[in-house]
């Protein structure tokens, strides 16, 4: 049994999830990774999970394969889908360039899938993280480094047309000044849910924590 102390604790966290979830999917995601929360009693809204599944969609393996379609041997063009049958693939998915919006990128952006060999559901799999290729390593260092941050800072607000709206805002470049001003180091976790394989989701999805 939990001690009075370690109750609270929980509560604490139980109310800092649920405030989170609140929150447009991409800044929950993010300050679950800056405040240590993790995966805890994560709830993405219907309309991520649509896009992350409407991500894994492609051609069946052995036309992708042959990067062709049809009887005239066109050659498929990924980023300008076609009438004939795609269905969600099973593997690496990367939506960038392909059109599918920072409900996919800005949340998850590249991950797994996984399709269960009832077609019944798709396994989505991912360690959240801000590590590869394209970002600043010092990003997720715990070093304060308060000229990068301005760096950012300076890149956010840089091209906003005051004239319509905040258009030209990069609050991404916030929040990465923000990381490099916080003195200690982000706890990467696992987010692996199980969508429907087809159809609205509907809360149908499931949480594997």
């Amino acid at each position: 049994m939990a001690s009075p102390l370690e109750f609270l604790k929980n509560k604490a966290k139980d109310v800092a999830a649920a405030g989170l979830n609140k929150l447009p999917d991409r800044g929950n995601l993010f300050l679950r990774y800056m405040t240590g929360l993790g995966d805890r009693n994560l709830d993405l809204d219907d309309s991520t999970l649509s896009g992350l599944r409407d991500s894994t969609v492609g051609l069946p393996s052995e036309l992708r394969e042959e990067r062709v379609h049809g009887p005239t041997g066109a050659t498929w063009d990924e980023a300008k889908p076609g009438p004939w049958a795609h269905v969600p693939q099973s593997g690496a998915i990367n939506p960038y360039g392909r059109g599918y919006g920072t409900d996919v990128t800005h949340t998850l952006g590249r991950f797994m899938s996984k399709v269960n060999p009832a077609k019944t559901f798709i396994n989505l799999k991912d360690t959240y993280d801000m590590v590869n290729e394209v970002e600043d390593p010092d990003l997720v260092s715990g070093k304060f480094q308060p000229i990068k941050a301005l760096g950012s800072l300076h890149g956010a607000v840089k091209n906003i047309n005051f004239n319509s709206g905040l258009k030209g805002f990069y609050p991404e470049e916030v929040a990465r000044a923000g990381m490099y001003l916080s003195p200690w180091k982000p706890k990467p976790y696992e987010v692996n849910i199980d969508v429907p394989y087809s159809g609205d989701i509907n809360n149908r999805e499931v949480y594997n924590r």
